[in-house]
Parts: C-alpha cells; sequence; structure tokens
C-alpha cells in the first residue's frame, strides 16, 4: 500500500493554495477545478429550488457582487476569536453579513439563517483544495502540512485543525506562515545568515526573525498583529470614499449592502493599480441612490491613499522592532529583509519597513510563496529531502493563575518548540480533594489582559493537611504550538484525574457531526 499523499496548503484570509513536490524536488502549484493558481477563500449560501446550496472559491466571490448578505469572506480574522472582543466587534460593523455570538460566545457567522463556525468555513474551502490536489494525483489526498500566522494563538491553531479534521484532512503539520516563506524562498539553501521575514497578508501582519545556518532554519522571535492586513486599508479607503459620496451627493450608503460590496471591491482593485501606477479612475453605478442609481466617478491618486492609511502603515514599525529587540539585535544587524503577503506590493509598506530595516526588502511571489515553503516541509516529513532542519518558537507565554495569587509564566514568549515545562502547585487548606488552575496564554501580570485557554480541575486528592499535597503540572507544546495540559502527584506518582473547562472552540463531538453534515458545494 503507497504512503499517504501529503500536500502545502496556504489558508489564506483572502485566497488559499494548495501544492506539492515533484519528483524531481522542485515544488509547484496545483491549479483548482477551474484551472486556476489560487482560490478565493469565500463561502456564499444561496437558494435553489427552495434548498439551500453553498459556492465556494470563484463562484462565491461571483456571487458576492448581487448578494453580499450572505457572502462571506475574510472569515479567518473570526477563527478561534471571541464575538465581544473589540476587535471583532469593529470589524463586524462593517461588513454586509452578520456576524453572530455562538453559545459559547465564539464569533461566528449567519447567513440565509444557518449559523456557520470559521471551522466549518475554513473546512468548505480546504475541502476544495483536496479535491483540486485528488484530481491531480487521481488518487486519495488525506494529509497536509497547512500554514497559519505565527501571531496565532493557541484557540486559533486549535481551530484551524478542527477546520482541516472537518474537511477530511489530517494535519501533519501546523506551520507559520513566515517560516513557511523562508523555505519556500530556499534559504536554506543559500548563505548562512540572519534573515527577517515580514508577511503583511489580507488579515494579518507577521514577523519572524529566522537564523540560518547549515541548512537549518531557526526562528529566533516572532512578533505581529492579529488585526492588521490588506483588508484594514480596503475598508479605510471605502470609508474615506463613502464620506466624501454622502458629502458631494447628499447620499449615505453607508447601510446600502450592495453599494458596500460594489464600491468595496473597486476599492480594493484601485489599491491593486496604485501599486503600479501614482493615479488610477474609479467609475461604478452604485445602486443605493436617492430615487436612482448613482453613477460615481472619481480620480485617485496614490498620494491620497498614501495619506489616508499612514496610521495603519505606522503599525507595521512596532512588531518589527518587538520582534528584533526579544533575540537581542537592532534591526539594521538582520542581513536581509522579505516581504510576503499581497499587502506588501504597496510601495508605502515596502518603504516603511525598509526605513525600519534600514535596507531595501525584497519582495517574493507574494501569492504563492507560502503554499510552496508548505509543501517543501511536506516533503521533508515524507522523506523526500534531506538535510533541512526547521526550529520554532512560541509565539506567545503560557502561564497560571490560582485562586488571589499571581499570574505566573510557565512557558515564556519565543520559547523554541517542542517545549515541556512545569509548575508545582499545592494545596492551600487541609482535606482540600481538588485543585483548580486557571491557563492563560499571555505575559500581562494583569489577567485580564491575557486571554483565558480554560480552566483545569485536579481531582481525587488524598485528604491532608495544608500543602502537604503537591501536584507537579505539566504544559507541553507540540511542534504545531498547541499546549497540552497533564498532572502527577508528586511524591507517589499518582496521576489525578484532570478535567478541562473549555472557554472557546469546538467540542470534539461538535467537530465530528460538523465533518458528517459538511454540506456539498452547489
Amino acid at each position: 500500500m503507497s504512503a499517504p499523499r501529503i500536500v502545502g496548503i496556504d489558508l489564506g484570509t483572502t485566497n488559499s493554495s494548495v501544492a506539492t513536490v515533484g519528483n524531481g524536488g522542485e515544488p509547484s502549484i496545483i491549479s483548482n477545478k477551474r484551472g486556476n493558481r489560487t482560490t478565493p477563500s469565500v463561502v456564499s449560501v444561496v437558494e435553489v429550488g427552495g434548498e439551500l446550496r453553498f459556492l465556494v472559491g470563484e463562484a462565491a466571490a461571483r456571487a458576492a457582487a448581487t448578494d453580499p448578505a450572505h457572502t462571506v469572506h475574510g472569515f479567518k480574522r473570526f477563527i478561534g476569536r471571541r464575538f465581544d472582543h473589540a476587535d471583532v466587534q469593529t470589524l463586524a460593523a462593517a461588513l454586509p453579513y452578520k456576524v453572530v455570538p455562538a453559545p459559547n460566545g465564539d464569533a461566528w457567522v449567519e447567513a440565509r439563517g444557518v449559523a456557520l463556525s470559521p471551522p466549518e468555513l475554513s473546512a468548505l474551502v480546504l475541502r476544495e483544495l483536496r479535491e483540486a490536489a485528488e484530481i491531480f494525483f487521481g488518487e486519495k489526498v488525506t494529509e497536509a502540512v497547512i500554514t497559519v500566522p505565527a501571531h496565532f494563538d493557541n484557540e486559533q491553531r486549535r481551530a484551524t485543525r478542527d477546520g482541516a479534521e472537518i474537511a477530511g484532512l489530517e494535519v501533519r503539520r501546523l506551520l507559520n506562515e513566515p517560516t513557511a516563506a523562508a523555505l519556500g524562498y530556499g534559504a536554506h539553501r543559500g548563505e548562512d545568515r540572519r534573515i527577517a521575514v515580514c508577511d503583511l497578508g489580507g488579515g494579518t501582519f507577521d514577523v519572524s526573525i529566522v537564523n540560518i545556518e547549515s541548512g537549518i532554519i531557526e526562528v529566533i522571535s516572532t512578533n505581529g498583529d492579529l488585526f492588521l492586513g490588506g483588508e484594514d486599508v480596503d475598508r479605510l479607503l471605502l470609508q474615506h470614499l463613502l464620506e466624501e459620496i454622502r458629502q458631494d451627493h447628499k447620499v449615505d450608503l453607508s447601510s446600502d449592502a450592495r453599494s458596500l460590496q460594489r464600491l468595496g471591491e473597486e476599492c480594493r482593485n484601485a489599491k491593486h493599480r496604485l501599486s503600479q501606477m501614482t493615479r488610477t479612475d474609479l467609475s461604478l453605478v452604485l445602486p443605493g441612490g436617492i430615487g436612482a442609481p448613482l453613477e460615481y466617478r472619481r480620480s485617485l491618486r496614490r498620494s491620497e491613499l498614501e495619506d489616508w492609511v499612514a496610521p495603519l502603515v505606522d503599525l507595521l514599525e512596532a512588531p518589527c522592532l518587538e520582534a528584533t529587540a526579544r533575540c537581542g539585535l537592532s534591526p539594521k544587524e538582520v542581513d536581509a529583509v522579505l516581504l510576503v503577503g499581497g499587502a506588501t506590493r504597496m510601495p508605502a509598506v515596502q518603504r516603511r519597513i525598509g526605513a525600519v530595516f534600514e535596507r531595501q526588502p525584497k519582495l517574493v511571489n507574494q501569492g504563492e510563496i507560502v503554499a510552496i515553503g508548505a509543501a517543501t516541509l511536506s516533503a521533508i516529513l515524507d522523506g523526500g529531502m534531506d538535510g533541512v532542519v526547521l526550529l520554532d518558537v512560541t509565539s506567545r507565554a503560557l502561564g497560571v493563575h490560582t485562586g488571589g495569587g499571581a499570574y505566573q509564566q510557565v512557558v515564556p514568549r519565543n520559547t523554541a518548540i517542542p517545549t515541556r515545562e512545569h509548575k508545582i502547585m499545592s494545596t492551600t487548606a487541609g482535606g482540600q480533594r481538588e485543585i483548580e488552575v486557571d491557563v492563560y496564554e499571555g505575559e500581562s501580570t494583569d489577567i485580564r489582559d491575557n486571554r483565558l485557554l480554560g480552566r483545569f480541575v485536579c481531582s481525587g486528592l488524598p485528604d491532608a493537611p495544608a500543602g502537604e499535597v503537591m501536584i507537579l503540572v505539566e504544559f507541553t507544546v507540540d511542534v504545531d504550538g498547541i499546549l497540552r495540559v497533564g498532572a502527577s502527584q508528586m511524591g507517589s506518582g499518582q496521576r489525578p484525574e484532570l478535567r478541562l473547562r473549555a472557554t472557546a472552540g469546538l467540542t470534539r463531538a461538535e467537530v465530528r457531526r460538523a465533518r458528517a453534515q459538511l454540506p456539498r458545494p452547489a
């Protein structure tokens, strides 16, 4: 029996792609069913003959123009996030579709009365990519290396794995996108050096400082912003144009979904054109005019766009400085800077990052390099490529809080993974039969600034005076950056019962049910 196929997948905010490594050792992108090298990360719920159907990819992107209220894009920004998070609320307010709270407080999406979790939406796109690979190979594809933003937290990584499982894929590795970009760029084949990989995609900004030496790609520091990307540039441009239309044409289009969709699409296209030219013309008909559609025309200069988005571009600097400082470097000590992600095509972004690192950054194949890196790792895991070692780090600190005590870090940020750390806890009262441990992700001494991952209840402890029962709590972070918690009683070595009261994400039963019920595309 032949070994299962492993592919590399870039599950992007705006577009996704799948890649493989051929027999000659060269990675390549696999075209989708329509012959395109990328697939829009878009899902649309449509009604056909009284039944709900799901469009995925290009078909869904086309549906956005006429049915924006039931067409979901950018859902990666909600994966593993809470509905009441301030950034989620800000983003949701500007979208034409509904973002709703799940029963557990997660951010979900509603379309035509159907509530969909981000893992389920991700699964629809992943299945589309999996099926494209199966057509290419002529056989089943069951395993994948899937990329995630380096700054994704524990819950976002778990949610991504849930999405893959729902799509019928086993995740062989979650690979940080900047690390994938360095691997896809072929950094391991060049001279020994230290590089900064700056990945500004549709929804996130990641910075990783990577040390390359003798075929070893070692991430020594990472930082980023989960709510900074090209879609934020689009939204800011849209807001400026909406205000101009309100003042010049005396019409408010902010609540007209079809006008917002069309104007938003024109904003994205104008942004792309202004990365190549200094001036472009906008011309479109907006249905939300007073009494008749509004014929909107405007000339837009690159300098105008850059003035408007300057506050967003300014936000690129802090993560770059933090990433270098965390590994004891100054920005100018980095030997090269790689720019990844579609939003790095903007000249203003290139200038700002170049100024931070005091050198001209290198533009790479933004649309495909991450998937190529994922495919390269799939070949390494499959035994088809030797001499390459990847070493990555945790993106956030992990720690514990019990009762009224102080928050204590157990796994510091930028710790090499996989790793295993321990924390000793003891009873504080006589006859205490269980210990509750709240596990957080974050570095602040104020736990309100950190993210609660869950409450672990260690029960079945022996009856003893206060302080005599001591529990060794074990934190294990695997190569995917996902935390597992275990506990054992010191002295006896017995393992008391450990229960998790989760605060977010799908349960295992929900994942299995979603996989069994994942709707077929129209």
